[in-house]
């Protein structure tokens, strides 16, 4: 969530913005999905006005939750319109709704962007029972995602994010972790 000139949430910098200015310097276009409870607005922003990051959100939005961003008409500006996809989701989403929104809209991302690496964040806040989440996303369901990005055989950055329920992101990233390997 921190922003260039400022922290936010509990970001004080925006440490996956300087993975993928790295990852910029070896790949043309990146892809960064977002598969946390909170809209990933501090990469949004760094990347809302170029086409060489394609950011995709899925989050819970409206009912002032943190941090108020990601309605689905936040598309972009300048070179950078249309590179940002952001899809709001309600409480309690369960596995099959998750995947039946995820593969269809990643897999036609993957299509037309083309990335040439993928930045995939896990924050285990959408699980359920998570302590400020509201989703009801199984770890076999979170770690679908994984598995799903990693069939794309493309570089892939794994990264942790929220998750405030200790014991589920423990277990979550565990098993994630089984999954990559």
């Amino acid at each position: 969530h921190a922003r260039k000139d400022e922290p936010s949430g509990f970001c004080y910098i925006n440490d996956i913005v300087l993975a993928i200015l790295e990852l910029l310097k070896y790949h043309a276009r990146v892809v960064y999905i977002d598969i946390d409870i909170h809209h990933g607005d501090g990469v949004q922003e760094a990347f809302y006005s170029t086409d060489r990051v394609m950011t995709v959100s899925f989050h819970k939005y409206g009912e002032n939750f943190f941090p108020g961003t990601g309605d689905v008409n936040e598309v972009g500006h300048k070179r950078g319109k249309y590179y940002s996809v952001n899809v709001p989701l309600h409480n309690g989403v369960d596995d099959r709704s998750y995947h039946s929104i995820f593969k269809p809209v990643m897999e036609s991302v993957m299509a037309f962007y083309k990335p040439q690496a993928i930045v995939l964040q896990c924050g285990a806040d959408s699980l359920r029972l998570d302590r400020l989440g509201c989703f009801n996303l199984s770890n076999k369901g979170h770690a679908e995602c994984v598995r799903y990005m990693k069939s794309f055989n493309l570089p892939l950055l794994i990264l942790g994010g929220g998750g405030y329920t200790i014991r589920n992101v423990a277990r979550c990233w565990t098993y994630e972790t089984s999954v990559l390997l």
